[in-house]
């Protein structure tokens, strides 16, 4: 059924095949010090590994991911946590790890500022997010579906992260883990406002509530912040769902990645060190290295990032 009713979904909203050879598979804003983010263009993606399971406490995996091709002009690492059930959620991840790449290739962000990748990775979502809505809304089996979404997209010697829900990205630099992605949970919510402590949000009753997720729409009011980051060589990143950072903490996680430098086998020792722990939920994740480009630009190569206000919308070639 799942599958006849996504492709029903496909049709209507005319999906075509994007044509940048990446992978699918099923199961605010600028950072740094400045607004000027200096970048070494000679760094980028040099290895990674995923692992997607269904763990021991489900019947089927709700998760979804999308991984580019190692030589892709947009290496894009995507994962999504669907909600509403096994229909809705399988079919709303799904639908996330599709549009969201689609919309990016199709706008074609290997070519332009940073500036505008960052609109353009908030167009991308927004139009995953109004996809989704559209699809409950047709389809009375889907109309409780939702999904988180975390992405991270690498382009000349910076990190583009951002996130919906409470699926997340984290940087592993040297010895420490760096949570980069902001919960859109109520417990979390409550801790900003200084109702809760953040040490109590881990095991709070509204932890696993969200307020904010593809099939909201909350999401198409300028709710998606995007954080750029320059790269240094050795980062490693983690792109994760809840049943893995819900049960491994971010020294756990240094830890694990500092013992195993292959981004394969450090993506089963984290999915397997969750299992350990007894998470409970479906669990996937990314695993991302990255180092010096062979054949890239000069080591000294450096550009600087653009202030988002800068009057010149054209690209700016390689």
């Amino acid at each position: 059924m799942i599958g006849r009713i996504w492709q029903k979904l496909k049709r209507f909203f005319g999906y075509k095949s994007v044509a940048s050879n990446p992978s699918y598979y099923s199961m605010g804003d600028l950072s740094d010090e400045s607004s000027l983010v200096s970048a070494d263009s000679s760094l980028g993606v040099v290895d990674f590994g995923q692992v997607s399971i269904c763990g021991n406490f489900r019947e089927h995996n709700e998760d979804s991911y999308f991984i580019s091709e190692l030589d892709s002009d947009i290496p894009l690492y995507i994962v999504a946590d669907g909600m509403g059930g096994q229909l809705g959620g399988e079919i709303a991840s799904q639908m996330a790890i599709e549009v969201v790449p689609r919309e990016l290739f199709k706008r074609n962000v290997g070519n332009f500022r940073t500036t505008q990748v960052i609109k353009a990775i908030r167009e991308s979502i927004s139009e995953a997010n109004q996809e989704i809505v559209a699809a409950s809304t047709i389809q009375p089996q889907l109309s409780n579906m939702g999904t988180t979404v975390v992405l991270l997209l690498v382009r000349r010697g910076r990190a583009h992260v951002t996130n919906i829900g409470d699926s997340r990205c984290y940087r592993v630099r040297g010895n420490r883990a760096e949570l980069l992605t902001r919960d859109h949970s109520m417990a979390q919510a409550l801790a900003e406002v200084g109702t809760i402590r953040q040490e109590d949000v881990p095991t709070h009753r509204y932890n696993h509530v969200l307020y904010l997720y593809l099939g909201s729409r909350e999401v198409d009011r300028g709710a998606t912040q995007v954080k750029v980051m320059s790269l240094i060589e050795g980062d490693r990143f983690v792109v994760c769902s809840d049943g893995l950072s819900g049960v491994i903490g971010e020294a756990e996680m240094a830890s694990i990645l500092k013992s195993e430098p292959n981004a394969q086998s450090a993506a089963q020792k984290l999915v397997d060190q969750a299992v350990s722990n007894r998470s409970r939920d479906n669990i996937t994740c990314v695993v991302v290295n990255i180092g010096r480009l062979p054949g890239g630009p000069r080591p000294d190569s450096v550009e600087k990032l653009v202030a988002e206000d800068s009057p010149s919308p054209s690209p700016d070639p390689a």
